[in-house]
């Protein structure tokens, strides 16, 4: 009995799905054509000249502006360069002439005097010594290499150049360049 139920059911099933449902049929529709049509202007050889060339000179321009924009671009480039270097410049020069007050200054000068002394003493003391004369004080000139070039002793309150204090002065092997940078003297007293 079940099989026939359900048999029976499966065909109603049938029948309602082929009785509620259409057959598939393809239908084509008609294409139709479509032409567009465009006006289009005619233009005379002199017509399209004259815009050819029109288009030309607005190009010419556009290039023109271009170039005179990417020259005023490179002059405010220089511009600012040259504005950097004359800062620099500006701040360099009041460095060195700060750095020339602080050179001149009372206790600079006594100080570079000092290191003067000590390294002639330091490096010709034997000499003078060797050269066994009797002086109150010695003043010594250098070039700006550390060159002697002048000896003076003072003897008996005056000064009196020695040019064979200088030869033999100049024979001394120094330990340590003086280089100032400027002629100085150098004026030792006798101990």
């Amino acid at each position: 009995m079940k099989r026939t139920v359900f048999t029976a059911v499966g065909l109603v099933a049938m029948t309602f799905i082929a009785c509620n449902t259409s057959t598939k049929e393809s239908t084509t529709q008609k294409v139709q054509e479509v032409t567009i049509t465009e006006n289009v202007a005619q233009e005379t050889t002199v017509q399209f000249e004259e815009k050819a060339m029109d288009d030309c000179i607005a190009y010419s321009k556009t290039l023109n502006d271009i170039k005179l924009m990417e020259a005023a671009e490179a002059q405010r480039e220089i511009d600012s360069i040259a504005a950097a270097e004359l800062s620099l410049k500006e701040a360099l020069a009041k460095a060195e002439l700060a750095e020339r007050k602080r050179e001149s200054t009372p206790e600079a000068l006594a100080k570079s005097a000092k290191e003067a002394e000590l390294w002639f003493e330091t490096n010709y003391a034997s000499a003078l010594k060797t050269y066994n004369v009797q002086y109150d004080g010695l003043r010594v000139k250098l070039t700006t290499e550390g060159t002697i070039y002048e000896a003076a002793l003072f003897v008996n309150g005056e000064w009196k150049e020695d040019q064979q204090l200088v030869k033999h002065l100049a024979k001394v092997k120094v330990a340590k360049e003086l280089a100032p940078g400027k002629a100085v003297a150098i004026t030792v007293k006798n101990a």
